[in-house]
């Protein structure tokens, strides 16, 4: 939910005819809930958000480096998370047939239970933003954010 004064800002740039800065500050507003609802759900199953993606990167076999591309993170924070997750039994590192010095990342069977125990949690967290929003359009909703997203990697 926005803030009063998050609100405030938005209509004030409404009114002055900004829409574009508008709706990108509902975004980031959007996505700063999206984050936090992230941490919720994960620490349903005893994680973080960020573990949580290190680990589901972890299921197709990749390296640090990789996920840490992928997730458009730092290579040492996502060692980091790969290191206790291997620690704690959810993930393991296997050789890598196309690099020597490069391992590959690997869920367990106890990761991949982890991750379940995520997946429900998250689909009972998505389908109570879907009652609560059933106007909302959401194929629309993703193809507008996926032509913002256009624009901004040409824009780079």
């Amino acid at each position: 939910m926005l803030s009063f004064s998050d609100r405030k800002e938005i209509d004030s740039m409404l009114s002055s005819g900004d829409d574009a800065d508008a709706a990108l500050h509902a975004l980031f507003e959007a996505n700063r809930l999206l984050r936090d609802a992230g941490e919720r759900i994960a620490s349903a199953a005893g994680q973080t958000h960020a573990r949580r993606m290190v680990l589901q990167s972890a299921t197709q076999a990749a390296t640090v480096a990789d996920i840490a591309r992928s997730l458009s993170l730092q290579r040492q924070g996502v060692q980091r998370i790969a290191d206790d997750l291997v620690d704690e039994g959810l993930a393991r590192y296997e050789d890598n047939p196309r690099h020597r010095r490069s391992k590959l990342l690997v869920a367990t069977d106890a990761g991949c239970s982890i991750l379940s125990e995520i997946r429900k949690a998250h689909s009972d967290w998505l389908e109570e933003l879907r009652e609560s929003a059933p106007d909302l359009d959401w194929s629309s909703l993703r193809g507008d954010l996926e032509h913002l997203i256009s624009a901004l990697r040409n824009r780079r």
